[in-house]
Parts: C-alpha cells; structure tokens; sequence
C-alpha cells in the first residue's frame, strides 16, 4: 500500500512538472491593415514576463506556460488579451480604437489623445521636421502652424523669433517656453531636427496653466526620440548654397554724383564733382564686394533599437553653415543618447542628454548698411592698397571692416535629463525627473589697426587695437515629481496628475578689455594688452521657483470631455507679499460624432465642439527689481568721515506677476472620411499688471522704473482646412493644407502710478538722432509714429503759407496735424506697426511611387516696414536707383524728395507696406523601390533636391521684409540680414 502512495505521488509530481514545463513564444503584432506595429508592449498578467516589439513588430516571450495570458497594447488601439495554449507562433491583429483616429499629442508631464482635450494644441509631424535642412524646427515650422508666427532673419545659426497669438508684454519677453524632454531652455538652437519625434505647441491658457508663470506666451513641447524594435541606423547628409535674393539696385557712380552735386547745391555748397569727373568714374558695387555664395552643409547618423532590457538612441549632427556675409560661419555639433532601462516590467529609468558645441564668427550687419549707403565711386582699394573711404561722406568701408573686425562666439551646452518611472500599480504611475540646461559661452570681439585713404590722405582706424573677452555661464536646474492616475470605470475615462516642480536658476558674466593687443589670433588674450584704460565688468542674476499642479482630465464615452488645471507658483523675483499666485483653468468639449445620431449619415466623419478658460502668468523680469538699492559714499569733514547713501533704483515694493485670462473657442471638424479636416478658433486673452519701465521726471534722479502699470489685449480667430486622398492602388497620393490667422493687438491701458511719468515707450532708433516707433495706450505694441508728409513744396508760395517758414523748394511738406503753425514731434502720428492683420500659410505634397513633392508657401499681410535704409542719411550716402529716379528736379512730381544732406525727419516716406508672400520650401525627392534596396540591403534609399527661399513676392524696396526685432521696434530694416535662398541635394538612408 505504501509503495503504490509512492507511485502515485511519484506519477503527480510528474504531471504537475510537465504541466509547469516553459516555453518561449513568438509572432508580430501589426494592425488590421497588416503594418508592423513597433513598440507594441506584451505583458503576461501576473508575472514580470513583459516585452516590446522590434521595428517590423517581431517579438517573442520567453519562460511562458500554456494557460498563462498576455494582454498586448499599443497607444490609439483597442487593448488585446491572448491565452497561450499548444501553439508557438501567433500573428496578432490589433484594432484601431474609434476615438484614437486622431493624434497623439504632448501635452506637459504626459501625453493624450486630442479628442480628449478642451485646449488648443498644433503641432508638426516628425518627418516634416527631419527632413528639413533648417538650422532649427522653429524655421521648418513657418507657415505650418495656425496662431504661430516665426520670423527669422535667414543668418546662420539664427533661429527666429515666436509669437504664439500676439505679443502680450513689454519687458516679460514675446518668445514662446521651450521645454525639451521635460527640460525648460530658453534656446533650441542646438538640437538637430533628425533628433525630434514630435513638435507640439500649447497656445491656449488651458493647455498652458500647468506651466503657470512660464506659460503665457505659449509653451513649444520637443521631444526627442527614443529606440525601440531592431537595431536601425540612419544616414543623413545635405550640402548646397546660400546665395543673395532680392538684391537692391543702387544708383551707380554717375547717378551718386549728380544726386550728390544737387543735394550740395541746393545747401549752398561747391558741387563735389565736375562734369569731366562724373563721365569718367567707374562704379563699385559694394553689396557684391562683401556678400559670397556661402557653403551648407549638414550630415547625421543615428543608431537606435532595443535589446534586452534597454531602448537605445544614439546620435551625432555636424552643421556647418557659411553666410552670404563673408567671413560670416557657423558651424555646430550635437551629440545626443537617449536610453532607457527596464529594469523590471514596472520600473524604468533613463536619461535623455546632448552636448552641443557652437562657434559663430560674426562680423557685424551694419557692413549691410554701410554698402548700401558708401559712395560707390570710389574703390575698395587704392593703387597703394589701403582701402579707401570719400570725404564726401563718412561712412566706413564695408570690406575693411569685415577684414579687420572679428566677433567670435562660442558655446558649449549640457541638455538633458535623468528620469525614472515606477508602475505602482497598472493605473498608476509616479515619475521623477531632474532636468539640466547648463551654458558655457565665450565671446572674443577685437578689431585690428588698418589705414583707410580719402582725397585728405590717410587715416588710422582701430587705433587703440582692442580686445574684449565675454564669459557667460548659465545654470538651469528643474526637478519634477508627479504621480499619473489613468483609470477607466465603465464609460467613465479618467486621468489626473498630480505634482511638484522647483527650479532654479543662476547666471553670471564677466567681461573685460585691453587695448594695444597684437593682430595675431595666437595673441588674443587679454594678458598681452595694456593695464591702463582696462574696464572690467561683473553681473549676474539668480532665481527660483517653485510650484504645486494638478490636472484632471476627464471623459464621458468618449464624447463629454471636462479637463481642469491649477497651479500654485511661487517665485523668487517678487516680494514675498506678492511671490505666491494660482493659476486656474477649465475646459469642456462635445465630440458629437460619437453621439448616436451622428451614425446615419456618412458625410461628416469628426465633429467636436471645445472652449477653455484660464490664467496664466509671467515673471520674465530682473531679480530684484522690487528692492531699494543704495550707493554709499564717504564725505570727508573736519574731525572725520561721514557715510552718506542715496538710491540709485526706484522700485515698486508691491511688484507682481503679469497675468493673462484667456477665453477660447472652437470647432473641428472632418468630412468625406476625414479626407478633408479643419478647424477654426476664436481666442481673447488680456494681461493685466504689464510690467512697464515709466520714463520718469528728471527731478526724481533716476530715469526710469518698472511697475505694474497697464493691460495689453490679443484677440483673434485662427482657421486651418486641409485635403489629403490616396489613391485605390496606393501610387498616388497628395495632400493640400491652407492656415490663417488674425490677430488685433492693444495696449488698452497705461497707468503712469507716478504723477508726471511718462506713460509711454519710444523705440526703433535710426542712430541718427530719430526713433521711428512709440508703444503707449490705444495702439499696438511698436506702433510707428511717425510725420506724414504731404508731397514737396514746388515754390517759394507755398513754402510762405506753410508751417515750415524755413523749407526749400524740392523738401517735404509735413502735415500740421495739431495746427499750431509749426512742425514739432506733437505733429506725429500713428501709423500701423509690424504685427499684420493676417499671416497664413500653405502647403502642398504629392506623391506619386518612388516620386514625392512638397511645396510650402507663408505670407503676411496688412503690417508696415520702415525702410531705415533710405532714412538713416546724414551727409553724402549713397541711394537706391528708385530713389535716384523719383526725386523732384523741379519739373516732375514723382512724390520724391529733392536731393538732399540733411537728416530727414521720420516719416511716412519711408513706411512701406510689408505685405509678402514667400516660397519656403521646394522640395523633389526619389525613394528607391524595394528591388533595389533588398539587392544593396537597405531599408531605405532617398535622394532629393530643395530650394529654400527661392521667390519672395513683395512691393517692399528694402531687401527683406521678414524683419525680426524687438517686441517694440520689430520691422525696421536697419543692419538686417538681406533675403536668402538654400539650394541644396540631400541624401538619406537607412539600414
């Protein structure tokens, strides 16, 4: 009996082993169309048994018993359970979710489906970006976006300027909060287009309240990409032109001596030239002299995937950019590696980090100037070899200036962050993050002794030979901690967030200068100059914050959508009176195409209903701003010293934060299959408390301080539509998007808080004694003001009935505005600025096979440019054959002045419309078919051809009409980088 106890247990023991007995499974996980699925995650439920699928969407699961199930997930798919049974292989099949036929969007600490949010979020595909041979995303992203304008000089390394929906503060800055990766940075321009894998842009104060203070002019979300499936590695390289587009014809030696004879006559001066002298000069065309068709060039490779417990991304970019300007490069490395480790099947870390190093040689735009205005009669050099100038005026000469001038600037840059995660349970997660943004910059500025010739003989320029060294060190440190709630109760979708966030932030600079340095750049130090008249200077800067958030998102069946955030903030740059403040948002929306009745028709496919509500804040100012700051002093008297202080800082004790209250409301929509897809948009966002510097009466010691003092008010409508069809074979496809957007701006109120202050801004300065804008309440930001002219006087008569007792015959009449009998600054006026009453965009693919084609149009209209050009003269500049041609001479009236010397007052002469529209991007490419890639063994092959800036459509004289600035005196072309044009060949391939 005992013995037969024993075979039987012997016999169970055997059965229960061979029923525990693992195994490894395989398959690939793709969608019901058939495509791989990469980055699908397998979890056998109960057990740390989890994996991710490879590129084409491979996996395999190993220590696996049958009986055991594994749920397979994919973000915008139906979630899919599999019980593992006697087979070894399955082909699993996931099914898009009806709601998830829209994108995924980043939308700070987290990501979620559009449909499921109330704000208003635009964002760029990753292939519109890494395919773009741009020195940053923000200029591949011109013309793409509704509510964002980008304006961008076209100088190398540049990167643009934002404005989400308007400008909304004086001093707090206009530009957009870069977060990258989690890490808040004032600058992209490091980071390699190959390297992002989405682009997206908050606009409203309901997406933007979680970053509360940081958020009120918009937040711009990158992130980088990550490894996932087989190892893939990616080859890049683009190589072409700058070249000079939109060039301004100038009037030649002949037509300058004559202008310049007439404007000396009429001044009651001997002319400069004679009749012999002008036939016989030879004309130098001075743009061309200091302009070059510059080298780009741009290569990248990429090593991604996953193996074991680690997803990989490894990258290194090397720009190297000439500009049109001579001696005029930039050139940049950027190594990235994003890695994160599994280190069980809920807890992951890992590091998202690049280095970048920069170096821009930099001579200064004011040589665009110079040429534009120096005499072209005279030569770059004379027959000795010193370069000449004219005493008929007193400009430089362009070419000594470049040649003997050097600004260099280099940079190094630590970006990146240190992150983990932990499932504490399937529906929730907690995450730490520590982000790093540290800046190492140095810049050498010297210019070195040279002589210049005119008709009195020869001087020396750069006599004292000096250098001027600038350190600049910047830290940004930000640690966030927040827990994700994702939980679904029946119809009932819920995901809240709770977290906290401190940053801190330290700069300092320090520059110093020498004279008498040698020209030789193994002697640029400062140690080999001289003592005496040495300057030294030392400031720095530092600030923290520190914040609390919440945010619910929440949906009823995929159709009621409720979202709501609050942050409480706190920052250092206030009085502690005013350092705390909370920012609320809410916002619902309808996605009505889920609604029942919505099912018996088929010719809209996505309806939704959204609007939001919220504050949002700015602290962009200068610590300390609120304190009292004294300088002591020490007055000798008979039997001692007597210290003695003054202010030397009006400050606002009470200082606080800027807020915004934005109301935002909206429609998207989707016909014919979502073949045709849109949206329109109305938003009204006012900022209260403008932090605004008060110009202040002189018998207060100081000239200016900054309170809170007014509101500024941006209100507008946004509207994109676009079509995208394929054809039934799949050949062929195309795709054609139109965006527009208005926006009205105001400062609609100044409160001067100090009685005789000045309640206003003047700004654009010509350096010649004029300034062309003036901000103050009822205008936009940067309105020009300016006197109007009402053609010229054409005798003695008229000239005796005017205001203008002293005028000649050929000057401006200016309007008497205010009638007093005299032309005075209170005769000016308001004239438009350079914000427009509309920029839009349009954009154009087409795909036919192998073949594709992209075009990408954007345009302003309705703003206003000042040509500073034309209206910085002082005495004896050159002038642009238009000019020449339309002065009055006595018997035409071409509504030009005579020709004259003197500085001419700022006016309407000058104010140009600054309508536009430009051809951004022209790009054909060719994708090897799968033959020939299988035969060389590449996953990819494409080759392809773009131009950049080609054609520029305007009435504009100037040479650029996209003229980035400051907020208040933006649209003045004076040292502006002219138009130019890429044309590139570019490669990539991918194994």
């Amino acid at each position: 009996m005992k013995f037969k106890l024993i075979t039987v247990f012997v016999m169970l023991l055997s059965y229960i082993g061979m029923a525990q007995e693992t195994k490894t499974i395989s398959g690939t996980v793709t969608d019901t169309a058939d495509v791989p699925l990469p980055g699908a995650q397998l979890k056998v439920q109960g057990k740390e048994i989890f994996t991710v699928t490879d590129f084409d969407g491979n996996f395999s699961l190993e220590d696996v018993v049958e009986g055991d199930t594994f749920r397979v997930t994919f973000l915008g798919f139906q979630p899919t359970d599999i019980t593992i049974d006697s087979q070894n292989q399955y082909s699993i099949k996931l099914k898009e979710e009806a709601a998830a036929l829209n994108e995924v969007v980043v939308i700070g600490y987290g990501k979620a489906e559009s449909r499921d949010l109330a704000g208003t979020i635009s964002n760029l595909k990753a292939e519109e970006i890494n395919d773009s041979p741009t020195t940053s995303a923000l200029q591949a992203a011109q013309g793409k976006l509704p509510g964002v304008q980008v304006v961008n000089d076209g100088s190398p390394g540049s990167v643009g300027n934002v404005r989400i929906r308007g400008a909304i503060s004086v001093l707090g800055g206009a530009d957009p909060l870069y977060v990258v990766d989690g890490v808040i940075t004032q600058d992209i321009s490091g980071i390699a287009n190959s390297d992002i894998e989405s682009f997206d842009v908050l606009k409203d104060a309901s997406s933007t309240a979680i970053y509360g203070a940081r958020g009120a002019n918009g937040v711009v979300l990158i992130t980088t990409k990550s490894g996932k499936g087989k190892m893939k590695i990616s080859l890049s390289s683009t190589t072409g032109i700058n070249t000079l587009v939109n060039g301004v014809d100038m009037a030649n030696a002949q037509e300058y001596a004559r202008y310049t004879n007439e404007a000396l006559v009429r001044g009651g001066n001997e002319p400069a030239f004679s009749d012999a002298e002008i036939g016989g000069l030879q004309t130098t065309d001075w743009m061309d002299q200091i302009t070059r068709e510059g080298l780009y060039q741009n290569y990248n490779i990429s090593v991604s995937g996953s193996k074991e417990d680690v997803d990989y991304y490894i990258s290194a970019n090397y720009l190297d950019e000439e500009g049109i300007l001579k001696d005029n490069d930039y050139e940049r490395l950027t190594v990235r590696l994003n890695n994160t480790y599994h280190l069980s099947e809920n807890i992951r870390i890992g590091h998202n980090v690049s280095l970048v190093r920069q170096r821009g040689f930099n001579p200064s735009f004011a040589n665009f100037t110079n040429a534009y205005k120096q005499s072209p009669h005279i030569p770059v050099r004379d027959e000795n070899g010193n370069y000449r100038s004219t005493n008929v005026n007193n400009v430089g000469n362009p070419v000594a200036n470049i040649e003997n001038n050097k600004n260099v600037n280099e940079q190094v840059r630590i970006l990146g962050n240190a992150w983990g995660e932990i499932d504490i349970f399937d529906w929730l997660t907690y995450r730490s993050s520590l982000g790093v943004n540290v800046l190492r910059e140095k810049n050498r500025s010297y210019g070195a002794r040279y002589i210049v010739a005119n008709e009195s003989g020869n001087q020396i320029n750069n006599q004292n030979q000096v250098l001027t060294i600038r350190d600049y060190d910047e830290e940004r440190f930000n640690w966030d901690n927040f827990l994700t709630f994702d939980k679904k109760f029946g119809k009932h979708d819920i995901n809240l967030t709770l977290g906290l966030t401190s940053e801190r932030i330290a700069s300092e600079v320090l520059e110093a200068s020498r004279r008498g340095v040698p020209p030789s750049d193994n002697l640029l130090y400062l140690g080999v100059g001289e003592q005496e008249g040495q300057t030294i200077t030392n400031e720095g800067d530092r600030s923290s914050r520190l914040a609390y958030f919440s945010r619910l998102l929440y949906n009823f069946d995929k159709r009621y959508v409720f979202n709501a955030t609050i942050r409480r903030e706190g920052s250092s740059k206030f009085a502690e009176s005013q350092r705390i403040k909370y920012y609320p948002s809410f916002g619902v929306a309808w996605n009505i195409d889920n609604e029942e009745f919505f099912s018996n028709q088929n010719f809209l496919s996505n309806l939704k209903l959204r609007g939001s509500y919220g504050l949002v804040g700015n602290d962009r100012i200068d610590s300390g701003l609120f304190l009292q700051l004294i300088d002591f002093s020490a007055y000798p008297f008979p039997g001692g010293v007597a210290i003695g202080g003054s202010s030397i800082q009006q400050y606002d004790e009470n200082l606080t934060w800027e807020t915004t209250t934005e109301l935002d409301l909206g429609i998207e929509f989707g016909l014919l299959d979502n073949r045709l897809s849109g949206e329109f948009t109305y938003y009204d966002k006012k900022t209260d408390d403008i932090l605004f510097p008060l110009a202040l009466p002189q018998t207060s010691g100081d000239d200016s301080f900054v309170t809170n003092a007014g509101s500024i008010q941006n209100t507008g409508v946004e509207f994109a539509l676009n079509w995208s069809d394929v054809s039934e074979s799949g050949d062929f496809s195309y795709n054609i998007g139109f965006n527009i957007t208005k926006n009205e701006n105001e400062l609609t109120n100044i409160n001067p808080v100090i009685a005789n202050a000045t309640p206003f801004i003047d700004s654009g300065n010509l350096e010649n004694g004029q300034i062309v804008t003036r901000t103050v309440e009822g205008n936009e930001l940067g309105t020009f003001w300016l006197y109007k002219t009402d053609g010229v006087f054409e005798n003695q008569t008229e000239i005796d009935n005017s205001a203008q007792p002293g005028a000649k015959v050929g000057d401006f009449r200016y309007v008497d505005t205010n009638g007093d009998g005299s032309i005075t600054q209170t005769d000016r006026q308001y004239m438009g600025s350079y914000q427009p009453d509309f920029y839009y965009g349009i954009n154009l693919g087409v795909t036919y096979k192998q073949v594709d084609f992209s075009t990408s149009l954007f345009g302003n209209s309705g703003n206003k440019v000042f040509n500073g050009l034309r209206a910085q003269r002082f005495s004896g500049e050159n002038i642009d054959s238009d000019l020449f041609g339309e002065r009055y001479t006595g018997g035409n009236t071409n509504g030009g002045p005579a020709a004259f010397n003197e500085v001419p007052l700022p006016s309407d002469y000058y104010l140009e419309d600054g309508d536009f529209l430009r051809v951004n991007n022209i790009t054909v490419g060719y994708n090897f078919s799968d033959n020939i890639l299988e035969a060389i063994q590449l996953s990819r092959l494409r080759v392809y051809a773009t131009a950049q800036n080609a054609l520029t459509f305007t009435k504009y004289s100037g040479f650029n009409p996209e003229l980035p600035r400051g907020i208040l005196d933006s649209g003045l072309e004076l040292d502006a980088y002219p138009t130019t044009a890429k044309f590139l060949l570019g490669l990539n391939i991918d194994f």
